[in-house]
């Protein structure tokens, strides 16, 4: 490495280490306030939930996302060749802890667990995740090149009776599923996978490839400090994944995706909804361009890993390779 390419990537992890207590240190807090809020009300949370909590107000467990979110930034090409703003570490830095989080807990015992997602499947059994299956059509797809969408065909076609609208919805749903099973289960045969390791595997795309995914990427973004609104609001979403390096020892699955919302007016900001929860008027909403829109956008490498101790099956890995972020 340059002289200059090591006094950069000094710098990016300077401000990422910076960058990164802050954003968990806002994770923590909102696990104390959703802890609080629960004993005000005398409900009980989920042991999901418990665990969330547990994971962003303890200081070891922080200590140890602070390591692993420096190790990646030391690891990330990007990093090492240009300076990056506070935002941008902090978009790739929170993206890649979120998704990381999502496909380790595919492999922690059912008690540790954060999430609660269902899974379903076809040529699977209980892999691909219910949500993706639930909102394929109003998402655009690509398989290992091969489209698939149904934007046109719904908004060309009237149905007189709503059947055959959900008949169309459930054959879209089939092929997109069967075609990412295909995808995903010749992946695994290829690389040895046990039945258990290409489940998991499976539940971690396809997690990603849902609204799980979308959540990450808008809350590692600055879009999350904007809530948009107004009439003729339009929301696009794209995924694409295919196989990087075909045959090799080092093959993986990459993921792009990315959501976009346009033609929207007006929106609120986090502190304009508190003042009009107060009853302040003056809390929005603020007016905005009609061609302002809000981009996020992710490249996810998946690959799996030998068992970490004897029994266990194979794992998943799933890194951030690249990321955009952007608001205008």
């Amino acid at each position: 490495m340059s002289p200059d390419g090591g006094s950069i990537l000094q710098r990016n992890c300077a401000v990422a280490k910076t960058v990164m207590r802050q954003a968990l240190a806002k994770l923590s807090a909102q696990c104390d306030e959703e802890e609080e809020q629960y004993l005000r009300t005398r409900t009980t949370p989920s042991r999901q939930k418990k665990n969330r909590w547990a994971l962003y107000t303890s200081p070891d467990r922080v200590q140890s996302l602070i390591a692993d979110s420096l190790r990646f930034v030391r690891h990330h090409p990007e990093c090492r060749l240009r300076k990056l703003s506070e935002e941008q570490l902090r978009f790739l830095m929170l993206l890649q802890h979120l998704v990381a989080e999502d496909t380790l807990d595919f492999f922690r015992p059912e008690e540790d667990r954060k999430h609660s997602d269902s899974f379903e499947g076809i040529l699977t059994t209980a892999a691909v995740n219910s949500q993706l299956v639930k909102d394929a059509h109003r998402s655009e797809w690509t398989v290992e090149g091969r489209s698939f969408s149904m934007q046109a065909e719904l908004s060309e076609k009237s149905f007189e009776v709503m059947q055959d609208r959900r008949r169309l919805i459930t054959a879209f749903q089939e092929e997109l599923v069967m075609s990412l099973e295909n995808l995903l289960l010749d992946y695994g045969r290829r690389r040895g996978l046990s039945e258990p390791g290409q489940v998991r595997l499976v539940q971690a795309v396809t997690t990603q490839m849902s609204q799980c995914g979308l959540a990450n990427l808008d809350r590692s973004s600055q879009a999350a400090k904007y809530f948009v609104s107004g009439q003729g609001l339009e929301q696009r979403t794209a995924y694409n994944i295919s196989v990087m390096d075909a045959g090799l020892p080092s093959e993986a699955l990459q993921l792009s995706l990315f959501c976009i919302k346009t033609n929207f007016t007006t929106y609120h900001t986090e502190g304009g909804l508190e003042m009009l929860s107060a009853g302040d008027e003056e809390g929005g909403p603020d007016t905005c361009d009609p061609s302002s829109y809000l981009y996020q956008y992710a490249t996810l490498r998946f690959r799996t890993l030998p068992p970490v101790a004897p029994g266990c099956c194979e794992m998943t890995e799933c890194v951030v390779i690249d990321a955009l972020d952007e608001v205008g």
